[in-house]
This record gives structure tokens, C-alpha cells and sequence, in this order.
């Protein structure tokens, strides 16, 4: 599985965060851990501490930062409860190991994340490939008639009697190949 971040590197690590209230699980690479690790570092509030007598400031050093962000973390994850299906009760870790759901319900219980990975995997939620020839005829066929009724609906007649023939073509050589003429 590649990293959900950066699209580049395997997937080693589960990183929850808060999004928009809600609770969401991120697999992402080393890099983007360390990365998300230390932005969580920098946002977290630290008094600023006063300046001693030479003019000096005195801070927290910045492994006491990532150390204190790295225990936020973990201790977010583990009062977390794992999400699973309300009626195979099967749990994410487990689809997500052996990549299959366990009944139909699995995929409205997992909704957001299956969104996520097919459009991790195809780039789009909607099917862009090629369609089947039969398909395209029958889509092309139906644009004909919707065309043939504006244009009698318009009285525009020399369109409609063009239109008419096209589609007493297509109905032709359907007939010809076998198929039945609608």
C-alpha cells in the first residue's frame, strides 16, 4: 500500500488524526511520519519562558517537543475504539489486512475510507474506461431519437427526416448482424 500522503513510499505507519471531529486513520510512509510529527511539535503551546540575567532564553529543547507530541499521539490511539461493521463486526484492521470485507454492510461502514482507496487506486471515483460496443450503440441510438423529437417538437423538419434516416441506418444494420430492431 503506498503512503496516503505522498503517493510515493510503501506505507509503514498508522497516524490518526482529528478531521473536521472526527477521527480518521492515515498508512503513510517513514518520511511523511517524521514530517507529521514534527508539524504536530510546532503546534503545540509551550510557555514562553522569561529571559535570565545575561539576556538569555531558556526553552524547551526541541526532543523534549517531538517526544511530547510523539506521547500525544500514542495516547490518542490507544483511547481510541477501532471502527467495525455493525453486522459481521468485522474490524478495519482486519479488511484492511486481508483486503476483502466480510458482508455488504462492511461497505457503508467503511464508506469514507473505501472512497479514499479506490480513488487512491483509479485516480477518480467514476469509471472512465472503455464501454461495451452494444452500450455505445444504444446510448448513440437513444441521443437519435431525443434529437428526432426536438427537432419535430421545433418544427424543424429537414433535421428530423435526416435524423429518421440515420436511425432507420442504425436499425438497418442491427438487423443485418443479428440484433433486433427497437
Amino acid at each position: 500500500m503506498k503512503c496516503e500522503m505522498c503517493h510515493k513510499a510503501d506505507a509503514a505507519t498508522v497516524i490518526r488524526k482529528s478531521v473536521a471531529d472526527e477521527m480518521q486513520e492515515f498508512f503513510v510512509c517513514q518520511d511523511c511520519a517524521h514530517k507529521e510529527a514534527r508539524s504536530d511539535a510546532l503546534h503545540i503551546t509551550q510557555p514562553t519562558p522569561a529571559p535570565d540575567e545575561t539576556g538569555a532564553v531558556s526553552g524547551v529543547p526541541l526532543m523534549g517537543m517531538i517526544l511530547d507530541a510523539a506521547f500525544e499521539i500514542v495516547g490518542r490511539s490507544l483511547s481510541l475504539k477501532e471502527p467495525a461493521c455493525p453486522v459481521c463486526g468485522i474490524l478495519r484492521d482486519e479488511y484492511r489486512k486481508r483486503s476483502r470485507l466480510g458482508c455488504p454492510a462492511c461497505y457503508e461502514a467503511f464508506s469514507k475510507e473505501l472512497d479514499a482507496a479506490i480513488c487512491d487506486l483509479h485516480r477518480a471515483t467514476q469509471h472512465t474506461g472503455k464501454t461495451p460496443e452494444k452500450a455505445r450503440a444504444a446510448w448513440y441510438r437513444q441521443q437519435l431519437v431525443n434529437a428526432l423529437e426536438d427537432a419535430v417538437k421545433g418544427q424543424r423538419y429537414e433535421e428530423a427526416i435526416a435524423l429518421r434516416d440515420q436511425l432507420s441506418k442504425l436499425n438497418g444494420s442491427e438487423t443485418e448482424k443479428g440484433g433486433s430492431p427497437q
